[in-house]
Protein backbone atom coordinates (compact mmCIF):
# COMPACT_ATOMS: atom_id res chain seq x y z
CA UNK A 1 0.00 0.00 0.00
CA UNK A 2 1.26 3.37 -0.59
CA UNK A 3 1.80 5.63 2.22
CA UNK A 4 -0.81 8.53 1.03
CA UNK A 5 -3.74 5.97 1.23
CA UNK A 6 -2.61 4.56 3.93
CA UNK A 7 -2.66 7.62 5.58
CA UNK A 8 -6.27 8.42 4.50
CA UNK A 9 -7.22 5.32 5.43
CA UNK A 10 -5.86 5.32 9.21
CA UNK A 11 -7.79 8.78 9.19
CA UNK A 12 -11.51 7.70 7.72
CA UNK A 13 -11.17 4.54 10.42
CA UNK A 14 -10.53 6.70 13.21
CA UNK A 15 -13.01 9.11 12.37
CA UNK A 16 -15.70 6.34 11.64
CA UNK A 17 -14.55 5.15 15.26
CA UNK A 18 -15.04 8.56 16.95
CA UNK A 19 -11.60 7.73 18.28
CA UNK A 20 -9.58 10.96 18.42
CA UNK A 21 -7.02 13.12 21.70
CA UNK A 22 -9.57 12.42 23.96
CA UNK A 23 -9.11 8.70 23.98
CA UNK A 24 -6.66 7.76 26.80
CA UNK A 25 -8.38 4.38 27.98
CA UNK A 26 -10.37 1.64 27.30
CA UNK A 27 -13.06 3.72 29.35
CA UNK A 28 -13.74 6.29 26.79
CA UNK A 29 -14.41 3.42 24.31
CA UNK A 30 -18.44 3.92 23.47
CA UNK A 31 -20.08 1.43 21.86
CA UNK A 32 -20.10 0.92 18.50
CA UNK A 33 -16.34 2.19 18.50
CA UNK A 34 -15.08 -0.99 17.62
CA UNK A 35 -17.71 -2.08 15.28
CA UNK A 36 -17.64 1.30 13.11
CA UNK A 37 -13.77 0.49 12.78
CA UNK A 38 -14.12 -3.15 11.68
CA UNK A 39 -16.20 -1.25 9.29
CA UNK A 40 -14.04 1.16 8.00
CA UNK A 41 -11.00 -1.19 7.75
CA UNK A 42 -13.25 -3.59 5.94
CA UNK A 43 -14.64 -0.58 3.14
CA UNK A 44 -10.97 0.47 2.99
CA UNK A 45 -8.61 -2.39 2.42
CA UNK A 46 -11.22 -4.55 0.42
CA UNK A 47 -10.67 -7.75 3.10
CA UNK A 48 -12.18 -8.78 6.25
CA UNK A 49 -11.07 -7.99 9.44
CA UNK A 50 -9.53 -11.24 11.20
CA UNK A 51 -9.29 -9.65 14.79
CA UNK A 52 -8.96 -6.17 16.28
CA UNK A 53 -8.41 -5.14 19.22
CA UNK A 54 -7.60 -1.62 21.87
CA UNK A 55 -4.39 -2.02 23.78
CA UNK A 56 -4.50 -0.26 26.73
CA UNK A 57 -0.77 0.50 27.82
CA UNK A 58 -0.40 3.98 29.30
CA UNK A 59 1.43 6.15 26.77
CA UNK A 60 0.85 3.89 24.01
CA UNK A 61 -2.59 3.46 22.95
CA UNK A 62 -4.04 1.73 20.33
CA UNK A 63 -5.82 -0.24 17.80
CA UNK A 64 -4.16 -3.47 16.78
CA UNK A 65 -6.10 -4.94 13.45
CA UNK A 66 -5.27 -8.36 11.20
CA UNK A 67 -7.00 -7.91 8.14
CA UNK A 68 -7.44 -10.87 5.85
CA UNK A 69 -7.32 -10.37 1.64
CA UNK A 70 -7.14 -13.34 -0.72
CA UNK A 71 -3.15 -12.25 -1.49
CA UNK A 72 -2.52 -10.92 1.80
CA UNK A 73 -2.54 -10.37 5.54
CA UNK A 74 -2.41 -7.11 6.60
CA UNK A 75 -1.22 -5.88 10.18
CA UNK A 76 -2.01 -2.75 11.14
CA UNK A 77 -1.34 -0.55 14.97
CA UNK A 78 -2.82 2.59 14.74
CA UNK A 79 -1.93 4.73 17.68
CA UNK A 80 -5.66 6.65 18.22
CA UNK A 81 -4.27 9.40 20.50
CA UNK A 82 -2.76 11.94 17.81
CA UNK A 83 -5.08 14.02 16.83
CA UNK A 84 -2.46 13.28 13.19
CA UNK A 85 -3.07 9.93 13.25
CA UNK A 86 0.65 9.57 12.13
CA UNK A 87 2.42 6.47 13.79
CA UNK A 88 1.35 3.79 12.08
CA UNK A 89 2.62 0.33 11.43
CA UNK A 90 1.97 -1.81 8.72
CA UNK A 91 3.03 -5.10 7.78
CA UNK A 92 1.62 -6.72 4.41
CA UNK A 93 2.69 -10.36 4.27
CA UNK A 94 1.51 -12.20 1.24
CA UNK A 95 -0.39 -15.48 0.58
CA UNK A 96 3.32 -18.16 0.63
CA UNK A 97 4.60 -16.07 3.89
CA UNK A 98 1.83 -16.84 6.16
CA UNK A 99 2.82 -19.70 8.75
CA UNK A 100 -0.13 -22.68 8.68
CA UNK A 101 -2.22 -21.34 11.65
CA UNK A 102 -3.03 -17.89 9.97
CA UNK A 103 -3.61 -19.90 6.88
CA UNK A 104 -6.03 -21.69 8.64
CA UNK A 105 -7.61 -18.47 10.25
CA UNK A 106 -7.65 -16.78 6.59
CA UNK A 107 -9.83 -19.73 5.03
CA UNK A 108 -12.05 -19.47 7.82
CA UNK A 109 -12.93 -16.27 8.11
CA UNK A 110 -13.78 -16.55 4.49
CA UNK A 111 -16.70 -19.22 5.32
CA UNK A 112 -18.30 -16.75 8.03
CA UNK A 113 -21.56 -15.43 6.57
CA UNK A 114 -22.09 -12.96 9.78
CA UNK A 115 -20.09 -9.71 9.45
CA UNK A 116 -17.71 -9.44 12.42
CA UNK A 117 -19.26 -5.35 12.96
CA UNK A 118 -22.40 -7.16 13.76
CA UNK A 119 -21.51 -9.62 16.13
CA UNK A 120 -20.17 -6.56 17.88
CA UNK A 121 -23.25 -4.97 17.87
CA UNK A 122 -25.04 -7.66 19.10
CA UNK A 123 -22.75 -8.81 21.69
CA UNK A 124 -22.55 -5.11 22.86
CA UNK A 125 -26.24 -4.51 23.25
CA UNK A 126 -26.15 -8.27 25.21
CA UNK A 127 -23.78 -7.48 27.60
CA UNK A 128 -24.80 -3.28 27.46
CA UNK A 129 -20.88 -2.72 27.72
CA UNK A 130 -18.82 -1.73 24.92
CA UNK A 131 -16.11 -3.62 22.95
CA UNK A 132 -12.59 -3.65 23.57
CA UNK A 133 -11.68 -6.29 21.49
CA UNK A 134 -13.19 -8.64 18.53
CA UNK A 135 -12.25 -11.67 16.07
CA UNK A 136 -12.00 -14.73 14.97
CA UNK A 137 -12.29 -17.50 18.26
CA UNK A 138 -10.61 -20.43 16.49
CA UNK A 139 -10.24 -21.60 13.37
CA UNK A 140 -12.03 -24.40 11.82
CA UNK A 141 -9.82 -27.72 11.95
CA UNK A 142 -10.48 -31.29 12.40
CA UNK A 143 -10.50 -30.33 16.01
CA UNK A 144 -12.77 -27.51 15.52
CA UNK A 145 -16.09 -27.27 13.74
CA UNK A 146 -17.63 -23.88 15.15
CA UNK A 147 -16.86 -20.57 13.21
CA UNK A 148 -17.24 -18.08 16.08
CA UNK A 149 -16.31 -14.85 17.28
CA UNK A 150 -15.23 -13.88 20.65
CA UNK A 151 -15.71 -10.37 21.65
CA UNK A 152 -14.19 -8.92 24.99
CA UNK A 153 -16.32 -5.92 26.35
CA UNK A 154 -15.62 -3.52 29.27
CA UNK A 155 -18.17 -3.14 31.80
CA UNK A 156 -17.57 -1.80 35.17
CA UNK A 157 -13.65 -1.84 35.07
CA UNK A 158 -14.10 -5.99 34.09
CA UNK A 159 -13.48 -7.32 30.97
CA UNK A 160 -16.23 -9.96 29.92
CA UNK A 161 -16.39 -12.56 26.77
CA UNK A 162 -19.31 -13.26 24.49
CA UNK A 163 -18.99 -15.30 21.43
CA UNK A 164 -21.40 -15.06 18.79
CA UNK A 165 -21.71 -18.09 15.84
CA UNK A 166 -20.24 -16.81 12.59
CA UNK A 167 -22.79 -18.42 10.43
CA UNK A 168 -25.53 -17.85 12.23
CA UNK A 169 -25.46 -14.89 14.75
CA UNK A 170 -26.22 -16.94 17.61
CA UNK A 171 -24.66 -16.61 21.02
CA UNK A 172 -22.75 -19.52 22.18
CA UNK A 173 -23.44 -20.60 25.86
CA UNK A 174 -19.14 -21.64 26.43
CA UNK A 175 -17.02 -18.80 24.84
CA UNK A 176 -13.63 -20.26 26.76
CA UNK A 177 -13.69 -23.56 25.18
CA UNK A 178 -13.46 -21.82 21.78
CA UNK A 179 -10.40 -19.37 23.31
CA UNK A 180 -7.29 -19.21 21.70
CA UNK A 181 -4.34 -17.74 22.95
CA UNK A 182 -2.11 -17.66 19.17
CA UNK A 183 -4.71 -14.86 17.65
CA UNK A 184 -3.95 -13.45 14.78
CA UNK A 185 -2.71 -9.74 16.01
CA UNK A 186 -0.51 -11.64 18.18
CA UNK A 187 0.05 -14.13 14.95
CA UNK A 188 1.30 -11.48 13.27
CA UNK A 189 2.26 -7.98 15.36
CA UNK A 190 5.11 -10.79 16.70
Amino acid sequence: MKAPRVFLMVVAIALAAGIGPALTDAADMTAASLSKAVDALEAATGGKVLEIRFVDEKGHERFESVVAKPDQVIYMGVDPVTENVTKIAIKELPAWMLNWKLTEYVSSIEKATVPLAKAITKAEAMAGAPAIGAGLAKPLSGANQVLAYNIELLKGGKRRLIAIDATSGAKIANPEALYESWTPVRLVGN
